[in-house]
């Protein structure tokens, strides 16, 4: 067990910037997809007559299997170029952010019972999120110095692997880590984060 610890740990701070770095693009894609949308905004609403409070009608199973499913095609999609990864936390933001103007003009106050609602999840969910693609990542530099170790040295498969598998280690304790939060914010998200959300609203008089 604290061989599996250290292992999570030196994983972790070993990809620290990547982490971080990705997280970062995730929020302000977030940031920027808010802003961009409000002003288109007004074309939508014309069409939408009422909007559910966040997350209602979705089972945990359902956000389970759609987290996992995506996560295991971004993370074995990064093979090539880790391309799937960048794609993944950009089409995330976009999206997500984009539904915040949306809320905020069909419910009272909706652009903070959006942000609040996503917390309790989001927590685990993006953290998920940016893990995989880091995980997917790794695994594309992984096959990258393999193949690289293995022309330009002239090393065995066995010894070239030998050098490189620590990079593989450290993408697959990525996404397990990945494929725990998202199991962890599945049944958050179907039956907490709108109650959560209801509840701190309706403290501060704002529903």
């Amino acid at each position: 067990m604290t061989n599996i610890k250290k292992l999570i740990a030196e994983t972790i701070t070993d990809n620290k910037k990547l982490i971080i770095g990705l997280y970062a693009l995730f929020i302000i894609t977030f940031i920027i997809s808010w802003i961009i949308n409000t002003p288109r905004i007004e074309d939508i609403t014309r069409n939408v007559t009422s909007l559910n409070t966040p997350g209602e009608g979705i089972s945990a199973f359902e956000i389970l299997i759609n987290n996992e499913l995506s996560g295991a095609i971004v993370y074995l999609g990064s093979i090539l170029f880790g391309i799937m990864a960048f794609i993944s936390i950009l089409f995330n933001g976009y999206t997500i952010g984009g539904l915040g103007p949306l809320f905020a003009k069909i419910i009272p106050n909706g652009g903070i019972l959006y942000i609040i609602y996503l917390i309790p999840h989001g927590i685990f969910e993006f953290t998920g999120m940016v893990f995989e693609s880091a995980g997917g990542i790794l695994l594309f530099l992984f096959l990258w110095r393999f193949i690289k170790t293995l022309r330009n040295n002239s090393n065995s498969a066995s010894d070239a692997f030998d050098m490189t598998k620590k990079i593989l280690i450290q993408s697959l304790i990525l996404y397990v880590i990945a494929v725990i939060l998202n199991l962890i914010a599945a049944p958050i998200e179907a039956y907490f984060s709108t109650s959560f959300s209801q509840f701190i609203m309706s403290i501060f008089g704002l529903m």
